[in-house]
């Protein structure tokens, strides 16, 4: 998906400006100029959209070609944030799940629901596939609160031991591992080697799965997206490419109960 148009005015540092994509597709952005960055950086979100953030005394016409470089990164945001929109219109929030599957683990779990005395909700496996979630389950979103907490209870026992597999697989060391429920990524590796994964991953195949925990090893050598880092990955997975454009759709196999922004458990 090309850029076409990069409208930006030089005299007005700080202002909107708007990128046209391939398809008639537009995005308006804003440019922060910011004395404390040391490099320009992209930022994204659904409240505050594109933001292009500037060290002081950098030349804004670095921006066009930073853009286009990051457009598929942009382009699959766009997406993520079209496909919320769209699934949390129809659906009612307290639609809740009665059949958990769980591709990345094989699993499929049974879920019942068990109204008790309690002020709060709490899950339980009463035999492996069978869920309880038990309490004061009229309250739908303090139901899928408690079922995203055990879902990252679940990521934390199944997802952390295989990436610790892979990094002895690929001799990637990571420094610790968390468990979060991000609204845009499936997961992330700081400076300091930290991997912090997505417990939505579960809805994912497993193949995907595999692939994005090695593609986070990898970021423990090189922090960027060049050439060197998608050299590493392809050693690991050749088909990295194809995962990615697969990967683009995968938001649509997270159910909307598992999404962190209505439940209590993982807020954005």
């Amino acid at each position: 998906m090309p850029l076409l148009v990069h409208a930006m005015n030089k005299h007005t540092p700080a202002a909107n400006y708007r990128i046209t994509f391939s398809d008639t597709q537009s995005l308006s952005y804003r440019v922060r100029i910011s004395s404390r960055a040391k490099r320009i950086r992209l930022t994204i979100s659904a409240r505050n959209g594109l933001v292009v953030v500037v060290p002081r005394r950098c030349g804004l016409q670095q921006i066009p070609a930073i853009l286009e470089e990051k457009k598929e990164w942009i382009a699959s945001h766009l997406e993520r944030f079209a496909e919320l929109r769209k699934r949390a219109a129809p659906e009612p929030i307290d639609l809740l799940p009665a059949v958990i599957d769980l591709p990345a683990l094989g699993e499929q779990w049974l879920v019942t629901y068990l109204p008790t005395a309690a002020n709060t909700v709490s899950v339980r496996t009463t035999v492996f596939g069978q869920l309880t979630v038990q309490g004061a389950v009229s309250d739908s979103r303090a139901c899928q609160g408690a079922l995203q907490r055990w879902l990252a209870r679940r990521s934390r026992e199944q997802l952390v031991p295989w990436l610790t597999r892979l990094s002895l697989q690929t001799g990637l060391e990571y420094s610790r591992a968390v468990i979060r429920g991000q609204r845009t990524r499936w997961a992330s590796c700081s400076g300091r080697g930290t991997v912090s994964l997505n417990y939505k991953l579960l809805f994912l195949p497993s193949h995907l799965v595999a692939y994005i925990l090695t593609h986070e090893l990898c970021h423990t050598r090189h922090m960027n997206h060049a050439e060197k880092f998608w050299t590493l990955v392809r050693g690991f997975e050749p088909a990295c490419k194809d995962h990615d454009k697969e990967l683009r759709k995968g938001w649509q196999l997270v159910p909307v109960w598992a999404d962190g922004a209505l439940g209590d458990g993982y807020p954005a």
